[in-house]
């Protein structure tokens, strides 16, 4: 059984994860401050759709179908738009309010641990919390700064 998609299914999947690419990006870019949910959320439709660009360019850029060369057309622009509305933007904005929040949650837990005399339970689950946050917030940031990685790859 051939488990690759035809010319016209991969067009569609591309078509609609572009829009969605698309409505993430408008959605998230008008946003003061993400959420680590909605800037993995992003970062994943980026990744998808960039690896589905890479994929359907190696599949159809040397045809000479007028179809084919409509969906590089596509691919081309979606690039574009990527570089633009994305990269060159909403990538530095996000690393730069990970950045800032990494360096507040640090600088809170530092003020919490000044505090070390006997310690309620409610101060302790409150500290450990914020741990949490600062855990998350790190390893976000890590995963967006491998999205810079990759990029450089290309």
């Amino acid at each position: 059984m051939d488990s690759t998609l035809s010319f016209e299914d991969s067009y569609k999947l591309f078509n609609s994860e572009s829009e969605k690419l698309h409505k993430i990006l408008e959605f998230t870019s008008k946003k003061e401050e993400k959420t680590i949910l909605e800037i993995t959320d992003m970062y994943y439709q980026v990744i998808m759709v960039r690896g589905l660009a890479k994929t359907l360019t190696q599949n159809f850029e040397i045809s000479t179908n007028f179809e084919h060369k409509k969906l590089i057309d596509k691919i081309e622009e979606i690039q574009k738009y990527l570089i633009n509305n994305f990269t060159k933007s909403l990538h530095p904005e996000i690393l730069t309010q990970l950045t800032n929040s990494i360096q507040n949650s640090t600088k809170n837990l530092k003020l919490l641990g000044q505090n070390s005399e006997q310690k309620t339970k409610d101060a302790i689950e409150k500290e450990a919390l914020l741990y949490k946050e600062l855990r998350e917030l790190m390893s976000t940031k890590e995963f967006v700064e491998q999205y810079e990685i990759g990029i450089k790859d290309v």
